[in-house]
């Protein structure tokens, strides 16, 4: 085993296309030049801010995760019955 490991897969990128009002894009702008970077950075940066911190959507995102998650098992439980069934 290696003691460095190596690194993790980058996610998969995504375009997505939004509409902002004129005042906030005009700050956007201003925000990328102060810091030197791209919106495709500081809005990602942003909403992973928002996601950290915003605690009562964390309980929300789990609950949501928790009910979806036994109609997970029960597809992967069919899907596993029928492939390991033997066929005549």
């Amino acid at each position: 085993m290696s003691i460095i490991k190596k690194p993790a897969a980058p996610p998969k990128i995504v375009t997505v296309e939004v509409q902002l009002e004129e005042p906030l894009l005009t700050t956007l702008k201003a925000y990328c030049e102060f810091i030197d970077s791209t919106p495709d950075h500081v809005i990602a940066t942003a909403l992973r801010l928002v996601f950290k911190k915003d605690y009562e959507f964390k309980r929300w995102l789990k609950a949501q995760r928790e009910s979806q998650k036994p109609h997970a098992e029960d597809k992967a439980n069919r899907t596993q019955g029928s492939a390991t069934q033997a066929k005549p």
